[in-house]
């Protein structure tokens, strides 16, 4: 075999490449043409490829920048603190408040000014179900008999409340279950 640059024998071959080399063209590990420092240098197609990567990270920052994640188009805003209103069995809608925090401030005495306090106060939420832990001899249309707003239809509210917890109507009930009911109002 060889030199791959000339027609002496080859003594070795190039760990990088595989190229036969004699003594004149290379070393004890590699050819001549990898001992090159434009060998040691990464491929263009690296080059290119982190290049793309860098174009389009920054056209993300860019949509990031001029629409923020959260911003919807067309759609109502997301509220934090407040929930949207969901219908009822009776076609009302029941809508989930969550306590309103403010902070309380109160002078330093070091100086007049007010600096808030870690005191919160939240103020008084009301469900818009009630909890109800099932008991031995229970099924679905007892407890709904038990908790009808008055003027009701038990078909409709024993719905509502299959509804509400994501049961069917034929399920067997479990003494301990927790089951959320509709509030009348």
């Amino acid at each position: 075999m060889n030199c791959y640059a000339c027609d002496h024998a080859a003594v070795n071959a190039c760990r990088r490449c595989a190229k036969p080399y004699c003594d004149d063209h290379g070393n004890a590990q590699y050819c001549a043409e990898c001992l090159k420092p434009a060998s040691a240098l990464p491929s263009f197609n690296l080059y290119r490829g982190a290049l793309l990567a860098l174009l389009v990270g920054t056209g993300v920052a860019i949509v990031l920048l001029v629409r923020p994640p959260g911003e919807t188009k067309g759609a109502s805003p997301v509220v934090v603190g407040r929930t949207a209103p969901s219908p009822t069995a009776s076609g009302r809608t029941a809508e989930a408040t969550i306590a309103a925090e403010t902070p309380e401030t109160t002078p330093s005495p070091d100086n007049a000014t007010a600096t808030p306090v870690a005191n919160v106060t939240p103020t008084p939420t009301e469900a818009p179900y009630d909890v109800y832990f099932v008991q031995s001899g229970d099924n679905l249309f007892s407890i709904a008999e038990k908790f009808l707003p008055p003027g009701d239809d038990l078909k409709k509210y024993t719905d509502a409340v299959v509804a509400l917890n994501g049961l069917s109507s034929d399920q067997v009930l479990s003494v301990g279950q927790k089951l959320l009911l509709p509030k009348h109002r």
